[in-house]
């Protein structure tokens, strides 16, 4: 893991980014066609940068397909500020938790950084997995971004430190609870059960209602339910069927909002500075862009997923407004608590709830007005 003291000095790897021939943009761009997306020969220039992008995800996951993808094709537009990506997907780098040490250390470029698998090095951007602030995708990512954005709270207490400039988000919200051989209606259902969680406060939401959380990966959650590693999991439901898990899940509930994932994707702060103006503006539009379609996406992939579970056999419990009354009695709390824990070690936890809160009510407002 990195060292948390961020001031200390380190040696850097060398970090191929200008002085790129054609010879090698044409290489950056045959390996992005290789994984079925598009990217541009730049021919002979000084000026062209070639960045690494490298993630855990599938090239079928909706990460890519609605973020990744649109921003290499956006990004590598030939014309002025010309960018050039290298795209490494599927964990080919390292897993989700050690790609972005790559990008600490200089050894590529733009990568997602999951606060939930990132809890010793972002803990208080695990905020947004929070139970019951947000269930609507495009209202908790335009939320988010406004912690990342320079200034922000965030942006200045984890990210900046770091080396890391987020550049797009994707909130994925309304976690579920989902098992494979006991139906979930109550907290009291929730004892003694191991459930996967993707870590963060996603453990202590998991903890409060009496089941026994085990961070992992989601790709490492179809194992583990098929050999009763654990009892279930807690996910939303447009992650369940990239992952297949609808082939060994039984339950589910719904309405029950126990979090979200968040996960921006970041550019090192060396690679950013080593950018022209344009370059800097190509890359932002791009990213932009994909936070919107990213959340236009997931939107659409929830309920497309939930269909799929019920097609697969999956029962759902439709919770009433009583019992999603009981299950708020154990996780309302927790939001204070959460805050009230990083008070207390000196952390800005209070001033990051209260922003994500109003963020979250401001962006509900305008998305309800609009």
């Amino acid at each position: 893991m990195v060292d948390d003291d961020v001031h200390r000095a380190r040696r850097r790897a060398p970090r191929p980014r200008r002085a790129v021939r054609g010879v090698r943009a044409c290489a950056a761009a045959a390996l992005v066609s290789a994984v079925g997306l598009l990217s541009s020969c730049a021919g002979d220039t000084d000026d062209t940068a070639v960045l690494k992008l490298a993630d855990s995800y599938a090239t079928t996951h909706m990460f890519a397909r609605y973020g990744v993808e649109g921003f290499i094709e956006d990004v590598t537009e030939q014309g002025p500020g010309e960018v050039g990506i290298e795209y490494y997907p599927a964990g080919q780098l390292g897993s989700a938790r050690d790609i972005v040490n790559l990008a600490q250390a200089g050894s590529l470029e733009i990568t997602p950084a999951a606060p939930a698998y990132l809890s010793d090095q972002l803990p208080l951007s695990s905020v947004t997995d929070l139970p019951g602030l947000a269930d609507d995708s495009c209202v908790a990512s335009a939320a988010f971004s406004d912690l990342l954005a320079e200034g922000g709270v965030l942006y200045e207490e984890e990210y900046a430190p770091r080396g890391l400039r987020p550049l797009w988000v994707a909130v994925i919200p309304s976690y579920e609870i989902m098992t494979a051989s006991r139906k979930v209606e109550t907290p009291e259902d929730m004892e003694g059960l191991t459930i996967r969680s993707s870590g963060g406060a996603m453990d202590t939401n998991i903890g409060s209602l009496g089941g026994a959380p085990v961070s992992m990966t989601a790709a490492d959650a179809y194992e583990a339910l098929s050999r009763n590693t654990v009892d279930g999991i807690s996910f939303p439901y447009a992650s369940v069927t990239p992952y297949k898990l609808e082939e060994v899940l039984n339950y589910s509930t719904k309405g029950l909002n126990l979090g979200s994932f968040a996960i921006p994707y970041v550019i090192a702060e060396d690679a950013w500075q080593d950018l022209s103006a344009k370059q800097r503006e190509q890359i932002t539009t791009a990213a932009d862009d994909a936070s919107q379609r990213l959340c236009d996406g997931i939107a659409e992939e929830n309920p497309a997923s939930e269909e799929l579970m019920r097609e697969a056999g999956i029962t759902f419990t439709e919770l009433t407004d009583p019992q999603v009354e009981e299950f708020a009695e154990y996780l309302e709390p927790l939001r204070r608590q959460w805050a009230d824990e990083f008070d207390a070690a000196g952390r800005p936890g209070t001033e990051v709830l209260d922003a994500y809160e109003e963020a979250v009510a401001r962006h509900s407002a305008a998305a309800e007005e609009g």
